[in-house]
């Protein structure tokens, strides 16, 4: 009887991590641009990934320049609650993925990639 309830235990609890690690299922029939821009019209800060010089060839109309590689020392300049509605995204959604991933493991917890500038801006019209 214990094993039989440790199986069920651990069966939910897979079951539980599963969902959990695909994310929110509402949004399953949108691009992740839609999903993107639906925050950022909900007030998301938008951080743009990419470098200063693409940055400044064009960008999302008050996205903050935060390159990949120091996104979590510069939230914590910023002092960025950990909770905060974040939208990423640079010229593939590559890099913002690696933003994503650092941010997630330094605690912050409401981050979503917005994937690449152009098909990002192309999701606005």
């Amino acid at each position: 009887m214990l094993k039989f309830k440790l199986v069920l235990a651990a069966t939910a609890l897979l079951l539980s991590s599963t969902a959990f690690a695909h994310g929110d299922q509402k949004h399953s029939h949108q691009s992740r641009e839609q999903v993107a821009w639906q925050q950022i019209d909900h007030g998301a800060l938008i951080i743009d990934a990419r470098t200063a010089k693409e940055y400044a060839q064009g960008h999302v109309e008050g996205a903050i320049n935060i390159p990949f590689d120091v996104a979590v020392a510069q939230f914590a300049a910023l002092e960025v609650r950990k909770d905060r509605k974040v939208v990423l995204y640079c010229r593939s959604g590559n890099r913002s993925g690696k933003a994503l991933a650092s941010l997630k493991k330094a605690g912050y917890t409401n981050l979503h990639n917005g994937g690449g500038f152009n098909d990002l801006v192309a999701a606005k019209k």
